[in-house]
């Protein structure tokens, strides 16, 4: 029969002791998101900020290599979508690759994630947790140090990582760590990544690509349309959780 699981996220409307209620609901910010209300402007940005973007993004993530050009043409606009919830979105090429919340580092989108899936490290939840993910909650160590779930390295409190699902090897969610890796290993407990985008959020449902072909040679991208339908099909049903 099947093992119960214990489910290893907090429910995303949980508030934290003594956390003003927006911060304890930052987590379930593009739950909801809808881009007709939730955008408080999306516009074009100077060439100054755009080159503090580019310089950032060069210098956070400097494995995407000449994939750098790809997300950023020279001379092409950058646009910034600042949404509520203190949340900013980097759109280039009619693609949204990165996200910020208040004043903290730019964060690869989940969208960016499948084109890049080397560019942050992976952690894996079980697959009690996987539910729990797609629904927005905050991930919670146990899912992460359980049978199933995955946590190597020595990432550090605020660093971004891709959150894979046990069993398939693409993310299904992005967020923050709020402790180090070491110690979500030592203590198995209480939350441990924040500020999360998870699979078909609002964020995701209002990023449909115009451009499929950035991070692939054009020749492939007819192919990973293909995949990219695969993917999107791929339903996590009750029954397998």
């Amino acid at each position: 029969g099947h093992s119960k699981h214990t489910p290893h996220t907090s429910p995303a409307n949980t508030q934290g002791p003594g956390l003003p209620l927006e911060e304890a609901h930052i987590n379930t910010m593009f739950k909801k998101f809808d881009a007709e209300t939730d955008v408080r402007s999306h516009s074009q940005v100077k060439a100054s900020i755009a080159r503090n973007i580019r310089k950032e993004v060069q210098q956070r993530y400097p494995q995407l290599g000449d994939a750098f050009e790809q997300i950023f043409p020279k001379k092409n606009p950058v646009f910034l979508m600042k949404c509520s919830q203190h949340a900013t979105v980097v759109e280039s090429r009619g693609f949204l690759w990165f996200y910020r919340i208040r004043d903290g580092p730019l964060i690869p989108t989940l969208r960016c994630c499948h084109k890049f899936p080397d560019l942050i490290p992976s952690v894996t939840v079980d697959k009690g947790a996987i539910k729990h993910v797609l629904k927005g909650s905050k991930i919670m160590s146990p899912g992460l140090t359980s049978k199933g779930g995955k946590i190597e390295g020595d990432m550090k409190k605020g660093d971004p990582v891709m959150v894979l699902a046990e069993g398939h090897d693409f993310a299904i969610a992005v967020g923050v760590l709020t402790i180090s890796a070491e110690e979500i290993r030592e203590t198995k407990r209480g939350i441990c990544i924040d500020d999360i985008l998870y699979l078909n959020d609002g964020l995701w449902q209002a990023s449909v690509p115009k451009d499929e072909t950035v991070g692939e040679s054009e020749e492939k991208s007819s192919t990973n349309k293909a995949e990219d339908q695969k993917e999107e099909e791929i339903n996590f049903d009750d029954e397998d959780l």
